[in-house]
């Protein structure tokens, strides 16, 4: 019952934020992933399972689960608590069972919302590397290009999936998971100018039919 009810929130929601998603072709609904994604506030978890029409798990910190109602709810709506400083085995094991059912797990490796809305985004954790790793899956990388803001259009952009690289990829040396972070933080830094080119673009074009008009 909570789902449905969750889902015409969805929907409702989608009307007052608007939100345009390039390259969906790229998005595998049935296929296992870790997701990922720059973050700017609590909305953000809302307005992906609205676009995309699908009741995400995502990663909280654990300090959303302080209080037994507030852990009830972070469980109804699927939210996996976890350790910023030090992943519990409990956390794994519940993130691979997930996976392993050719569940998506949803994370922003930033850890943290950033607060100044920067274009880039700031420096990602190690953990999505590592968790990609354990679970033997690919990172789908998405990007949104502002803060959520009532009636003002939004973007999100979808990557190409990454492959974890390793001479085990399911066992990684330090250094092999920091060179997996690396080529992450490089594609999404393409994935962010890639989009503002396509949003430049567009508004570029209004500008001109309105000039023409």
């Amino acid at each position: 019952m909570i789902f449905v009810l969750a889902f015409i929130v969805f929907k409702i929601y989608l009307i007052f934020y608007p939100t345009k998603v390039i390259h969906k072709e790229r998005y595998d609904r049935k296929k296992k992933y870790i997701i990922t994604s720059n973050h700017f506030s609590n909305l953000d978890s809302i307005l992906y399972d609205a676009t995309f029409w699908k009741k995400f798990r995502f990663l909280g910190k654990k300090e959303l689960f302080k209080s037994k109602f507030s852990s009830w709810i972070m469980r109804q709506v699927g939210v996996i608590p976890v350790d910023r400083e030090k992943v519990a085995p409990s956390t794994f094991k519940e993130i691979l069972s997930v996976l392993n059912k050719n569940g998506q797990i949803f994370i922003y490796p930033e850890g943290t919302r950033n607060k100044q809305e920067a274009e880039g985004m700031q420096d990602a954790k190690d953990g999505v590397i590592v968790f990609a790793s354990k679970g033997e899956t690919e990172i789908l990388p998405m990007l949104l290009y502002r803060k959520p803001k009532a009636f003002r259009k939004n973007y999100i952009i979808i990557g190409e999936p990454i492959q974890i690289q390793g001479e085990n990829p399911k066992r990684l040396t330090k250094e092999e998971v920091e060179q997996n972070l690396e080529n992450y933080t490089k594609k999404m830094e393409e994935l962010r100018a890639e989009l503002n080119a396509y949003v430049e673009g567009k508004k570029r074009r209004k500008k001109k039919e309105k000039i023409e008009k």
